[in-house]
């Protein structure tokens, strides 16, 4: 089984327009709405992937669509219900020039019972799961170790997918697989101009916290994945951009689907580009499913 934890869920509006100009009036061209958050795309995309998950994670009023799309996707939801309301998130796709404008909202301050009844679901979820997903930005009232605390309440290999101060804390838990962009590993490392800077910054967050995997994305760059021993470099596959949302987040996906059928770190890295790619080629926060991921590992 599969754990994804998410503790910023939120709606994700997304609005295509050919271009956006702040001085005028702008026609849309379409409008998609998803449920979204870090960890809960991690699960929406495995689940088109064929792979089973169980979603935590804190929700806010406004969310009940959230248990219900993940419950006819067939994603077991166990979401611990805050006061407040859901944020949702703006998405604007520029079509003309393939450039996306992201406004995004934070959810309402959670309690401190609240934190700890999620960390009592997390740790009960972890005793059946071979993975446990760690992802995205957190709520206020939620500590800046909150990673650290639900890794080290897991019996379960944790991928952590966070920044700055969270990613730092969460490397103390010794997570299995971190998943950063290149700015989110700069905000720990610093500067990176090249792929052998990225794999020396991996290295060493491998020696200093036992990390196994490093997986870094790049956007348009490809991919660099990087363990004690080993390390592969793959470029971005072509395909029509229709939005980049969930993009990171299908990676995560797409390591895991490699990692559960044993491939080596090569292949982890090829199923990661090529899922992230697939969620890519869709509109809205919108993932690729198994048939059109194995079309696109065709030319990856």
């Amino acid at each position: 089984m599969i754990t994804t934890v998410t503790l910023s869920p939120c709606l994700d509006k997304t609005v295509r327009t050919s271009r956006l100009d702040l001085d005028a009036m702008n026609r849309v061209e379409a409008v998609s709405l998803d449920v979204g958050g870090k960890g809960i795309n991690v699960s929406r995309a495995l689940a088109r992937l064929g792979v089973p998950s169980r979603a935590l994670g804190f929700n806010f009023a406004g969310g009940e669509v959230i248990p219900e799309t993940l419950e006819a996707e067939g994603i077991e939801p166990r979401f611990t219900v805050c006061e407040g309301q859901l944020r949702t998130n703006l998405k604007i796709m520029e079509t003309e020039i393939g450039r996306t404008v992201e406004i995004n909202e934070a959810n309402p301050e959670v309690t401190a019972s609240s934190i700890e009844e999620l960390k009592r679901a997390v740790a009960e979820a972890s005793k059946d799961s071979e993975f446990v997903v760690l992802a995205g930005s957190v709520p206020k009232g939620a500590p800046v170790d909150i990673y650290r605390q639900l890794g080290e309440l897991c019996n379960a290999k944790v991928i952590l997918d966070a920044q700055g101060e969270l990613l730092m804390e969460g490397l103390k838990a010794q997570p299995f697989m971190i998943k950063p962009n290149q700015f989110e590993l700069e905000t720990i490392v610093g500067k990176i101009s090249s792929e052998a800077e990225i794999v020396t910054a991996a290295r060493k967050l491998i020696a200093d916290y036992g990390v196994e995997i490093v997986l870094v994305s790049r956007g348009s760059s490809g991919a660099v994945i990087v363990s004690e021993n080993e390390y592969y470099s793959h470029p971005a596959v072509k395909v029509d951009v229709k939005s980049t949302s969930g993009a990171g987040d299908s990676m995560v996906a797409g390591a895991i689907l490699a990692l559960e059928e044993g491939l080596g770190l090569e292949d982890v890295l090829k199923y990661a580009v090529t899922t992230a790619a697939g969620a890519i080629s869709q509109v809205g926060t919108t993932f690729c499913t198994k048939g059109e991921f194995e079309e696109i590992l065709k030319i990856s």
